[in-house]
């Protein structure tokens, strides 16, 4: 992957997309049944494809990984997946109904914490970007580039928690009714009022640096405020937020894949590359529809829900922001392999990523 092409993946492509889609949407045209279909199932690909690498980025060195982060990527998960499991049994033995509410709180408890995520990988990318530019960061630039992002988590999690917000998944309900439904407004002034810090630290690095700012750093943050903070649509958010969110991650994570395996043995070439990205989109596609798909069918209750497609969304995403949050720490062999093998002079300042 071309250096280059990095700056479109992890943000500059989605605020093409995003311009498009506010000029679209004010001119009244929509995508169409087919075109729709083909954007949703390649979005369903990327968006797989991030699930798996990720996994591939904590597990692939076997035991060593297990014992340097026990609770990550085995105790938690575990502990999670026992859960659901009696979860679906309880489900299965005496109907849907009677753990509808606890399942319902799980895939609320996804929702809360996605765009905590997708803040928190944007955030981290910047912190990857301005090291690859040799970009350092002082403290106060760290606080407002990690925290301005805060009142967009804000935003994203007030969705589901609006009064008659609505929104189900797999039949099952999703939310809580706890804020007045005007608090949405309000919450969006705050988040894209946030932008302005974040700018004035970008106009001071540059005067600083004398030079222009590495893409990688400065077009996460224009796509997460423009997406998070002034979402075009319902149905292009729907569409795109995530397959754009899984498009940084396989941007930064094919430099971290390239950076471990420069350590071991073998050749790692466009071939390998290929071979690791197909084999997560296939392990993440089976994981997210296939199979859950396949278990509702046969075993399903019924009823309008879809209990194992609930079961795997909750432990797929909640695992996935687990290991997220330990492997990819500024602090971690991880981040520290990719920032050494590009840029060895840089110094970035010291903050947690996750």
């Amino acid at each position: 992957m071309a250096r280059g092409l990095d700056s479109w993946l992890v943000g500059w492509l989605a605020v093409i997309v995003w311009i498009g889609g506010v000029v679209a949407d004010r001119a009244g045209l929509t995508l169409g049944p087919n075109l729709t279909t083909t954007v949703y199932w390649t979005g369903a690909i990327i968006t797989a494809a991030h699930f798996g690498l990720s996994y591939h980025l904590a597990y692939s060195e076997g035991a060593p990984a297990l014992r340097k982060r026990p609770f990550a990527l085995a105790v938690g998960p575990a502990l999670l997946a026992l859960t659901l499991v009696v979860l679906v049994a309880v489900s299965l033995a005496e109907g849907a109904s009677s753990v509808a509410r606890v399942t319902s709180a799980l895939i609320t408890s996804v929702y809360l914490m996605t765009t905590w995520h997708y803040i928190k990988q944007v955030y981290g990318v910047g912190r990857v970007g301005a090291a690859f530019g040799g970009v350092s960061l002082g403290p106060a630039a760290v606080r407002v580039l990690r925290f301005g992002l805060y009142p967009l988590w804000a935003l994203g999690a007030a969705q589901v928690l609006v009064q008659g917000s609505g929104y189900r998944f797999a039949g099952f309900r999703v939310g809580f009714s706890l804020l007045p439904a005007h608090a949405i407004d309000a919450l969006r002034i705050m988040a894209v009022a946030a932008a302005v810090p974040t700018a004035i630290v970008f106009a001071q690095l540059r005067r600083r640096t004398g030079m222009r700012l590495p893409s990688v750093l400065v077009a996460p943050y224009v796509a997460a405020f423009l997406w998070l903070g002034l979402a075009p649509n319902p149905v292009w958010t729907f569409l795109l937020l995530a397959p754009f969110h899984a498009l940084q991650y396989l941007a930064v994570g094919h430099r971290a894949e390239l950076a471990v395996a420069a350590d071991r043995p073998g050749t790692h070439g466009v071939a390998w590359w290929l071979n690791v990205f197909v084999g997560a989109a296939c392990g993440g596609l089976l994981l997210s529809r296939w199979l859950p798909q396949m278990l509702d069918a046969h075993l399903g209750t019924g009823g309008g829900t879809l209990l194992f497609a609930a079961a795997f969304f909750v432990f797929l995403n909640l695992h996935h922001y687990l290991i997220d949050a330990v492997i990819w720490r500024s602090s971690g062999e991880l981040v520290k392999a990719m920032v050494r093998k590009p840029a060895p002079a840089v110094v970035v300042a010291e903050a947690s990523a996750s």
